[in-house]
């Protein structure tokens, strides 16, 4: 008895090291590649700390695209209207969408504090997308889809954010569809 127990407590213990990531439901056709459940954490951990401390940047880097629903509600706001260049089309079936890539760190830092802005005082959640809003993200961008991708889930917004896995830099922020 004690070495059936012995093995089972020893499955188990080996069993909880197999699995590297939480698995979700991938929409047909959607490429998806996951990575270690500790890089999923540690940006979560990362996001978090740059909503809350207003001087933490680490998240950021001079590339960021602004997808097009997000860019559709940001785009009117005056310090973000300013940034200059970066003016990006998305092709969606038969509809042009409009977004925006920042060219520099500093536009990006505006880009974050509006987004940091809307969260303050709000309550979250940062998880991984559900199907539907991995269709909206899919039918956007014209590359596989790699994690760290994540949303900041509030009563009002689902903001997306795919992070780049080997620099945790934020590449993508945009606004999951109500």
């Amino acid at each position: 008895m004690k070495k059936l127990t012995f093995l089972f407590l020893t499955f188990c213990f080996f069993s909880s090291f197999g699995q590297s990531s939480e698995k979700i439901n991938i929409p047909k056709g959607v490429v998806y590649n996951y990575c270690d459940k500790e890089i999923v954490e540690k940006t979560k951990l990362l996001i978090n700390n740059s909503i809350s401390d207003s001087s933490n940047y680490a998240l950021l880097d001079k590339i960021l695209i602004v997808g097009p629903v997000l860019w559709n509600r940001f785009k009117d706001i005056d310090a973000l209207n300013k940034i200059e260049g970066g003016n990006t089309t998305f092709h969606v079936d038969n509809t042009i969408l409009t977004g925006k890539m920042t060219q520099d760190v500093e536009d990006t830092k505006k880009v974050w504090a509006e987004l940091r802005k809307e969260l303050k005082g709000k309550s979250y959640i940062i998880r991984k997308l559900n199907e539907k809003e991995l269709t909206y993200y899919w039918s956007i961008i014209s590359f596989d889809i790699d994690e760290p991708l994540l949303i900041i889930d509030t009563k009002e917004h689902k903001y997306i954010l795919n992070v780049l896995k080997d620099s945790l830099k934020l590449m993508w922020l945009d606004e999951a569809p109500q």
